[in-house]
């Protein structure tokens, strides 16, 4: 018998990105690699209809996950404009539940999420086994959301070209 244990699920699905209207947008350089972003204005708000749209789709994948009634809470948003060679280095997202990523202008996705234990795979000599996974590279292209939970260690590898996301992080409330 074999049983995969401690899965960490992720959800991926399109999205119609023409229907996120951000109420104000202004840019600052953010993170070590000074990367363009609206993360630091506290003011980056969707209008009531973007935000009903967009939680929509989040619900639609948690919704059959979840096992009890809940409701989404949009704790914050924020739009990333990458140049060439910009990066994020790792990190997680605190006070929240879930993340998202929304790659409205990109060609493919630079996303990796890291397992928590691959420094200890790698200890052991484990990582070239190819039996534990240590990382996986999202392929999503613009147009397309991925929600994964907020704990979950991932980084951006460096940008070849120019591209934009949206990320956010909501928070559950469970019935």
């Amino acid at each position: 018998m074999k049983l995969n244990i401690f899965k960490i699920p992720i959800f991926i699905d399109n999205i119609d990105v023409d229907k996120l209207k951000l109420n104000e947008v202004l840019f600052e350089e953010t993170w070590e690699s000074k990367t363009p972003s609206t993360f630091k204005n506290g003011n980056n708000l969707l209008n009531k209809e973007s935000t009903n749209y967009l939680l929509g789709i989040i619900a639609g994948l948690l919704f059959p996950e979840i096992k009890k009634e809940f409701s989404i809470n949009l704790d914050k948003i924020w739009i990333n404009k990458y140049k060439e060679k910009d990066y994020q280095e790792e990190h997680i997202h605190t006070k929240s539940h879930f993340s998202f990523i929304i790659y409205s202008k990109v060609k493919e996705s630079n996303t990796v999420f890291l397992s928590r234990d691959r420094e200890i795979i790698d200890a052991f000599g484990m990582d070239d086994m190819a039996l534990f996974q240590t990382k996986f590279e999202a392929s999503c292209r613009s147009n397309q959301i991925i929600v994964f939970p907020s704990f979950l260690t991932h980084r951006v590898k460096k940008a070849e070209e120019d591209y934009e996301t949206i990320s956010g992080n909501i928070s559950l409330n469970l019935s």
